[in-house]
């Protein structure tokens, strides 16, 4: 019960913090959002930062889970891009850049830990689908798959951190699917080609 407890305390405190950011939900307003005591919240969380880092962890969970739930089962590895892709997307649609600034500026640590930690799962995922794509006989045999996994990386960061892109543009129609394009008709072979150009429309 008491895991139970800390659970429902996490997903609730993770809505207010979608809602109206970190730095202005204090512990004072848990308290009185969610209808418990403070006693039973400190029960659980010593102070702010353990519950932002309890919360960051969830959040993290439940999109990892969330996405390999998704690409499990999936025909090659050009559909498991474009499913992966697809996700993203919906995932940034629903993405806040309050929550960010303010796990940067005030909790940086946290934040360190929650960027160390994206970059990995991506960097694996996509390392992952490039030797996929390869033994499938899709991707191009000689690309070099630590490179071009550490170029997508770089090119996601770019485009969610450096200001190049506005939030506007990225919520644009079509602005991921041109993404997606660069990426993968870079690297794959005539024959990913042709099934890809059969399949492209699954990007919505």
């Amino acid at each position: 019960m008491m895991i139970d407890k800390k659970q429902d305390i996490i997903e609730k405190v993770s809505v207010l913090y979608h809602e109206f950011g970190i730095r202005s939900v204090t512990m004072d307003d848990v308290v009185h959002e969610i209808g418990i005591s403070k006693k039973t919240l400190y029960q659980h969380f010593s102070d702010k930062s353990e519950l932002v880092a309890a919360v960051m962890d969830s959040l993290f969970k439940q999109r990892k889970e969330k996405t390999e739930q998704a690409l499990e089962g999936k025909q090659n590895a050009i559909e498991e891009m474009l499913t992966y892709y697809s996700l993203q997307l919906r995932m940034i649609k629903e993405h806040k850049p309050t929550v960010i600034y303010d796990l940067k500026k005030y909790y940086p640590e946290i934040y360190e830990k929650v960027t160390i930690r994206k970059r990995k799962y991506i960097y694996d995922s996509v390392l992952q689908n490039l030797k996929r794509g390869k033994t499938e006989g899709l991707y191009r045999a000689e690309i070099n798959e630590e490179l071009i996994a550490r170029l997508n990386l770089m090119r996601i960061e770019a485009i969610m951190t450096t200001g190049i892109f506005t939030s506007e543009d990225i919520m644009t129609p079509g602005f991921f699917k041109e993404v997606f394009t660069y990426h993968i008709y870079g690297i794959v072979n005539t024959k990913g080609r042709n099934y890809l150009e059969q399949n492209i429309d699954k990007l919505k």
